[in-house]
């Protein structure tokens, strides 16, 4: 793939999302986004893309099955939202290598959580938003709850981010596919141990999760929104 000239997947709406502009760190900034916020929720993920250069968007695959299962388990319950990085849609600015990004899911949790005041918060991210997800998750207080999807450890630099006494009040998971082309299991294993995380191995499974999004959806509801399974 050309990251110059990046294939995105086409938009899809969820049922009971709205459209949104949030806004975002910068003067003037604009993050697009699709959330969908009961009042009296009990939960809200905010869920992160994959890489922007290589056609990673809200749109993409592993947010979007998600999102679309928490909309038919969710009972109304829990709030999510979808959003664009930076240059991305309608987002406005550059790509900025990870560091901007942060801003941007940062800017996302704080508004999602400004409409559902009392409800816990949850991150999920897929390869290059996990890695921006969980270094946003550990600013905000509000996050209790971190999911890490095939998170491409051979590419990003996870170091240093387990080491704050905020990361230990988080409970993080690890999702990695035995035939992921970025990010073996021992390598998961390695991260999963250094971040003090769970670690779930998904056989047959490459990056994309391709052989079966709906496996991957529902073992991700009860880590990322535990109070659905509730009756």
């Amino acid at each position: 793939m050309n990251p110059a000239a990046p294939t995105r997947s086409p938009p899809v709406t969820v049922a009971g999302e709205v459209e949104t502009r949030v806004l975002g760190g910068a003067p003037g900034s604009a993050i697009e986004a699709r959330i969908h916020a009961p009042t009296d929720a009990l939960r809200a993920v905010v869920l992160c893309h994959p890489h922007p250069l290589y056609g990673g968007s809200m749109h993409s695959p592993v947010p979007l099955v998600i999102a679309k299962w928490l909309s038919d388990a969710g009972r109304g319950r829990v709030a999510w939202a979808r959003f664009n990085f930076r240059g991305v849609g309608t987002s406005t600015g550059v790509y900025d290598e990870g560091r901007g990004e942060v801003d941007d899911a940062r800017a996302v949790i704080e508004h999602v959580r400004r409409l559902v005041p009392l409800a816990h918060v949850a991150v999920c991210g897929h390869s290059f938003g996990s890695w921006v997800g969980l270094r946003a998750a550990l600013c905000e207080e509000a996050v209790d709850r971190v999911l890490l999807v095939a998170p491409s450890a051979r590419m990003f630099d996870f170091e240093g981010l387990s080491v704050s006494t905020r990361a230990s009040t988080i409970r993080k998971t690890v999702f990695v596919g035995d035939r992921d082309e970025f990010c073996s299991v021992d390598d998961a294993r390695r991260l999963a141990e250094g971040l003090g995380a769970d670690l779930q191995v998904f056989e047959g499974f490459d990056h994309h999760f391709l052989k079966s999004r709906r496996a991957l959806a529902e073992r991700a509801l009860p880590v990322v929104a535990p109070e659905v399974s509730v009756p």
